[in-house]
């Protein structure tokens, strides 16, 4: 049972989340619903990822969280994760990293001492957001040194709101402007070898660009489709020449 102050942060919170705004930048959106977690939770170092395929579309959205810190975790730790989306193995929605075991200890300790500590923090959580049963964005939570680690009261306070988050998210992914089907030239050329069944790093190759390149034009193009996975995305391509 919840006592009064808590469920009081969890109407404000149900508040807030279905009243911001559709009408803005997928940075903003995202910005502002960290702040409402920071409002209504106190949770004050939080980063907004989009996912897709099983991995991190680079770049999160970040509260209080250095993009150093990112970088540090993209180029060497992200693997290291017990949390990244790679390890999630039939873990739940949100999961406390803990209690999470999908990793081996000596993986998982690299993890904390090489990355969390030297970038003063001590704890993790995270929430995966899911559209038709696929993961399509996560919200990474972190301690610093000499806060609460995170608990399962911490984990039953997000269950409460993370379906009003999951259906905001979702449809402010298909108001925002510019989700028309109209694709550019690179975006067709890359559709093309994504039919094809062709690798990120194959496609990369093909195009003289960076594998990161290729990841966010795949993430533009789930957009416009209203898609999360590249299979969904070849199949509704593919239709639009049908239609």
């Amino acid at each position: 049972m919840y006592e009064r102050k808590e469920v009081e942060c969890l109407l404000e919170a149900t508040f807030k989340i279905s009243n911001i705004t559709m009408q803005q930048t997928s940075e903003n959106f995202k910005l502002n619903m960290l702040q409402v977690l920071s409002e209504c939770f106190q949770y004050e170092h939080t980063l907004f990822w989009e996912v897709a395929d099983g991995e991190l579309i680079e770049q999160p959205v970040c509260f209080n969280v250095e993009p150093y810190t990112v970088q540090s975790y993209l180029h060497e730790y992200k693997y290291y994760d017990p949390l990244h989306p790679v390890n999630m193995q039939n873990q739940p929605d949100i999961q406390l990293m803990q209690r999470n075991d999908v990793i081996s200890m000596k993986k998982k300790q690299h993890y904390v001492e090489r990355f969390l500590q030297i970038n003063d923090f001590k704890d993790e959580m995270v929430m995966y957001l899911y559209n038709q049963q696929e993961p399509t964005a996560a919200i990474g939570f972190l301690r610093k040194e000499g806060e609460t680690p995170f608990t399962e009261q911490d984990s039953q306070k997000l269950l409460y709101v993370k379906r009003m988050i999951e259906n905001v998210y979702l449809l402010h992914q298909y108001v925002q402007p510019g989700d028309s089907l109209q694709t550019t030239r690179r975006e067709e050329e890359l559709l093309m070898y994504l039919c094809k069944g062709f690798k990120n790093a194959e496609i990369a190759s093909y195009l003289y660009v960076s594998e990161n390149t290729v990841k966010k034009h795949l993430q533009n193009l789930y957009r416009k489709f209203q898609v999360t996975s590249r299979m969904q995305l070849a199949l509704k391509y593919t239709e639009s020449f049908r239609a």
